[in-house]
C-alpha cells in the first residue's frame, strides 16, 4: 500500500519561513514590499501562490516571471536554512513516517503542494531522512493537487515494478485539499488537525478517518492494514 504524506501542518510546521521568503524573493525581483501572511496558503500549490502574489500587486506573473520568482524563493530557502532550524516535526509524525517506511506492506512517500527542493530542505531541517520516502510528488507538477495523486500511482510503479490501484494508495494531510484530491482520484484519505482547519471542519469533507494529530502510531498502522 502506497502512504502518500502531506508536508506542512502534517508533518511539521516551518514557523512562516516559507513566507518569509516569498515577501524576500519578490522584493529582491521586483523591489515591492508584499504581505504573502494575507494568503490562504492550506493545501495550495506553490506556483498558485506565487501566481497570486505577483497578480495582486500588479507584478508580471507570465510563466517565466513565475519561474524566476520560484529560483528566488529556493535561494531564500536555502540561505535560511543553512544558518538555523526552522522546522519542527508535529507530534508522533516521526515515529509514523519511520513505521511506514519500516513495514513490508507499506511504501511511505509525499505529496505536496511544496516545489521539490523547499520541500526536501523542510523535512531533513525537522529531522525525516529523505530516505524513509521512496520518491515525491510536488507542487510544481500538476495544474491543480487533484492531478498530483495519478502522479504518485504512476512513480510507485517504475520505483516498485509492481501496479497499483488508486484504492490501495491512502493520502494523509491536513486540509480539505487532501481530502478533496484523495476522492477525486478514488484513494484512501486520513484528515489530520494538526493544521489550520478543525477536526470538525476536515470531518465535513469527508475523509475515511479524521485523527487530532498523528501520535497513536500501532493504531494508525493496523487502520491502513486492515483497508
Amino acid at each position: 500500500m502506497l502512504i502518500l504524506f502531506d508536508v506542512d501542518g502534517t508533518l511539521l510546521r516551518s514557523r512562516g519561513i516559507g513566507l518569509r521568503s516569498m515577501k524576500e524573493a519578490v522584493f529582491e525581483m521586483h523591489g515591492v514590499e508584499v504581505d504573502p501572511s494575507r494568503m490562504d496558503t492550506g493545501g495550495r500549490l506553490d506556483p498558485h501562490l506565487f501566481h497570486e502574489l505577483l497578480s495582486s500587486h500588479d507584478l508580471p506573473s507570465e510563466s517565466e516571471h513565475l519561474q524566476s520568482l520560484s529560483k528566488a524563493y529556493v535561494d531564500r530557502m536555502h540561505h535560511h536554512f543553512s544558518r538555523e532550524t526552522w522546522s519542527d516535526p508535529l507530534p508522533g509524525a516521526r515515529e509514523l513516517v519511520e513505521s511506514v517506511h519500516e513495514h513490508d506492506a507499506l511504501t511511505a512517500s509525499v505529496l505536496t503542494g511544496n516545489i521539490e527542493q523547499t520541500c526536501w530542505l523542510k523535512l531533513a531541517d525537522a529531522g525525516f531522512p529523505q530516505g524513509w520516502f521512496e520518491f515525491g510528488v510536488f507542487g510544481d507538477e500538476g495544474a491543480t493537487r487533484r492531478d498530483l495523486p495519478g502522479i504518485g500511482l504512476e512513480r510507485y510503479q517504475l520505483a516498485l515494478g509492481r501496479t497499483i490501484e488508486p484504492h490501495e494508495a491512502v493520502i494523509i494531510g491536513d486540509t480539505a485539499h487532501d481530502i478533496d484530491c484523495a476522492r477525486h482520484n478514488g484513494c484512501g484519505v486520513i484528515a489530520v488537525a494538526t493544521g489550520k482547519t478543525s477536526k470538525a471542519d476536515l470531518e465535513e469533507a469527508g475523509p475515511d478517518l479524521t485523527l487530532e494529530s498523528l501520535e497513536d502510531t500501532d493504531t494508525i498502522i493496523e487502520w491502513l492494514l486492515q483497508r
